[in-house]
């Protein structure tokens, strides 16, 4: 009788092995599943270490079986690898003049389940409060899984609804990542991208690049760093912008 026992646990234990399993997650929570991380945000640039520096804090929760719901501030969600989300703790003019500085709602469809994965995405974001730059974003989050490989998207469309004339302008984003988990604890990412301005896309386009990982520490603690360039590429390239981003993660 103990032999069916110890398969029946051994069986249920894979499965949460598997459900917890980093390269294949899926784009959205299960419902009333909570994720939350606290993404440390510090510049690195020459000369300018730690300025700024922020603590951007990001929650989702499952609201319906196929749709997730989040409240976001810090620049990887949203694509972005660069320093000076919320909250700022230490400022600086142009990049992090204020400690809050806003923040976005992020929702998110599962349209596509499996090894290949849609989800359309729809994002209001309230950024850059003096002045204010309000904007939407629309796109999709996109997945490829193969065995402990995967290739994601996120490109989307972002419109300003105000101020435009000051920075907030319409522009066109596309994000990918590559990921690869060596064992069940670890993934290790690479991401870029290309984005732009619509106005000044023949000569304002940039590539970022960031290299990074994410280890489970616990089935709930998962743990990250990495660090970036905003441009690496681009006619107006800027290598000397970088990032180091530091994560802390915790699922129900």
């Amino acid at each position: 009788m103990r032999w069916p026992v110890v398969l029946l646990l051994f069986a249920t234990r894979a499965h949460a092995e598997e459900a917890r399993d980093l390269v294949s997650r899926p784009l959205v929570l299960a419902e009333h599943q909570v994720a939350a991380e606290l993404v440390i945000e510090a510049n690195v640039a020459p000369s300018s270490f730690a300025s700024p520096l922020s603590f951007a804090p990001d929650i989702w929760v499952g609201v319906l079986p196929q749709l997730t719901v989040g409240l976001v501030h810090s620049d990887p969600s949203v694509d972005r690898i660069a320093p000076g989300a919320s909250l700022c703790v230490r400022h600086v003019d142009l990049m992090c003049e204020a400690t809050y500085r806003g923040g976005g709602l992020d929702v998110i469809y599962s349209a596509l389940a499996g090894p290949i994965a849609v989800a359309p995405r729809f994002r209001v974001l309230y950024r850059d409060l003096e002045p204010v730059k309000p904007a939407v974003t629309l796109g999709a989050a996109l997945k490829w899984t193969r065995g402990r490989y995967a290739v994601a998207g996120d490109p989307f469309l972002q419109l300003g609804l105000g101020n435009t004339e000051r920075g907030n302008r319409a522009a066109l984003w596309l994000p990918i990542t590559f990921a690869i988990q060596p064992t069940c604890r670890w993934e290790l990412e690479l991401r870029t991208g290309w984005n732009s301005d619509l106005a000044v896309i023949r000569d304002g386009w940039h590539i970022p690049a960031y290299a990074g990982f994410v280890a489970r520490a616990t089935m709930q603690l998962e743990l990250g760093a990495g660090f970036g360039f905003t441009s690496i590429l681009g006619p107006q390239n800027t290598p000397k912008e970088r990032v180091v981003f530091a994560t802390l993660g915790w699922r129900s």
